[in-house]
């Protein structure tokens, strides 16, 4: 799935050492559901089969550039409700030199438009913590709309923090 130099493929085995760079970085995982806790590349080895497996009701991709085919991130669906048509959604760009050059949202039409159009979904659902203000701006600019809140529940830099809870009805 391509579009204006962006796209998103099945994660690969080879994608290892980025996976293990990114997951490694603080900035990059603070905010995220797992939280920020580093890992030996072995381990991950260990993980990454399981990540791998798009049969599931987890559907998790690469987000490369495609002139370059450098992978840049991760996007994925995830604890798919095949009955009820909804999915959770999660998304990082976990190279810090391409982030704030629009590709979480272009990486994001590309997985909406497959959540549409070949899964079936109609509702996409997401956490942020209420202080990251980059990615509420993303996920607003997409027409995510706030319908929630849950407090003090994730444990960043020492200090419980609320998450805002957003969805979008895909139309």
């Amino acid at each position: 799935m391509e579009k204006d130099n962006i796209r998103i493929r099945p994660i690969k085995k080879v994608d290892l050492k980025y996976l293990n760079d990114w997951k490694n970085n603080k900035e990059v995982y603070k905010y995220l559901g797992g939280g920020f806790m580093p890992v030996s590349i072995d381990t991950q080895e260990q993980w990454l089969e399981n990540i791998i497996d798009t049969t599931s009701n987890n559907k998790r991709f690469i987000i490369e550039i495609v002139d370059t085919n450098k992978p840049i991130g991760i996007i994925g669906l995830y604890d798919i409700n095949w009955i009820h048509r909804t999915t959770e959604i999660g998304l990082f760009i976990g190279d810090e030199a391409e982030q704030g050059k629009g590709y979480a949202k272009i990486s994001y039409e590309l997985i909406e438009t497959f959540a549409k159009n070949n899964l079936n979904l109609r509702k996409i659902k997401l956490f942020v913590v209420y202080k990251n203000e980059k990615a509420l701006s993303l996920w607003e600019n997409c027409g995510f709309i706030e319908v929630g809140n849950l407090l003090d529940e994730r444990y960043i830099d020492g200090k419980y923090l609320d998450l805002v809870i957003m969805e979008k009805f895909l139309a």
